[in-house]
């Protein structure tokens, strides 16, 4: 049996995906390692293991995974956002990149498999030819954010060819649903639908034509939750719904679904904000075979519950 050590767990991504491998099996052993001061309701009603400490702390995930018998470290640990600067950008380098790439080492060192959760929109940077990314797609970041992506993932694979590393990349578009932060900067849906419970207007950056692809959270979490089972390594993953949607079109579904009126703030565009950026999820699709929520759905889903 597969023994998971969650790194970062206790977040909108990391409690979908573990809530959705023990409805899979029960028995499913999962530990989760969130720093002292984080908040873990999000798994309030699941059966893990709890160790409190922080990514930097590397005798402390060695113990835990002497002691478990971790199988797969699942590393989900950012403190940055697409629009994060340069400052941030220098305390990640601290934080969170060096200390995963002591977390490579030790992984290789003891035949642990990692799966990082990398970036699907920034990572890729601009798209000048119209279509979807591929993973085997060159990398050109023009974000901090999506930089310290580049460089994990590039340790990553340094470390399968030197040591021999058991790696899964898995790089998620913009997932978006219940459980999602709506007083966050990040997430245009979860951050719209917050302006309207708060009655602010919606900051839009530029004339709303950039695109998008986005995932609904229990989607994202099942086609996650298969992907794991199926034991695929030494690859990268996109996982998304392989759609475009633009600004403009996720608020004008949010318009047409609110009983609010959508009130937008314009902005001057960022210049870490791509225009397109569309993941192409042939293989995604070749493991998990099950139809995407509509965005129109997930989105009324989303509201709805939030607006109880």
């Amino acid at each position: 049996m597969e023994n998971f050590l969650f790194i970062g767990g206790a977040g909108f991504i990391g409690s979908s995906i573990i809530h959705k491998m023990l409805q899979q099996d029960e028995s499913q052993n999962i530990t989760v390692l969130e720093p002292p001061q984080a908040d873990i309701s999000r798994l309030k009603d699941c059966a893990v293991g709890l160790v409190r400490g922080t990514l930097d702390d590397t005798e402390l995930i060695e113990q835990t995974i002497i002691e478990r018998r971790i199988t797969s470290v699942v590393h989900l640990v950012s403190s940055m956002t697409p629009g994060s600067g340069y400052y941030d950008y220098l305390t990640e380098l601290c934080s969170v990149v060096r200390p995963t790439i002591r977390l490579l080492s030790l992984c290789s060192s003891r035949r642990i498999k990692l799966i990082y959760f990398s970036s699907g929109g920034a990572i890729y940077g601009e798209n000048n030819d119209g279509r979807p990314f591929r993973e085997t797609d060159r990398q050109n970041p023009i974000s901090y954010y999506g930089l310290s992506k580049q460089i994990i993932e590039a340790n990553i694979r340094f470390e399968h060819r030197v040591n021999g590393l058991q790696y899964l990349i898995l790089r998620p578009s913009n997932p978006y649903g219940p459980g999602q932060n709506i007083h966050a900067s990040q997430g245009l849906i979860a951050v719209a639908i917050g302006k309207l419970l708060d009655r602010q207007p919606i900051t839009v950056w530029g004339d709303g034509s950039s695109v998008r692809d986005y995932i609904y959270i229990d989607d994202l979490a099942c086609a996650v939750e298969k992907v794991l089972r199926s034991n695929v390594a030494n690859e990268a993953i996109n996982i998304g719904s392989g759609e475009g949607l633009s600004v403009k079109d996720i608020l004008g579904h949010l318009s047409d679904i609110a009983t609010e009126p959508v009130r937008i703030q314009n902005a001057p565009i960022r210049k870490s904000d791509v225009k397109s950026v569309v993941l192409d999820t042939t293989r995604m699709r070749q493991l998990y075979h099950k139809p995407l929520t509509p965005i129109r759905q997930g989105i009324r889903k989303f509201y709805e519950k939030t607006m109880g």
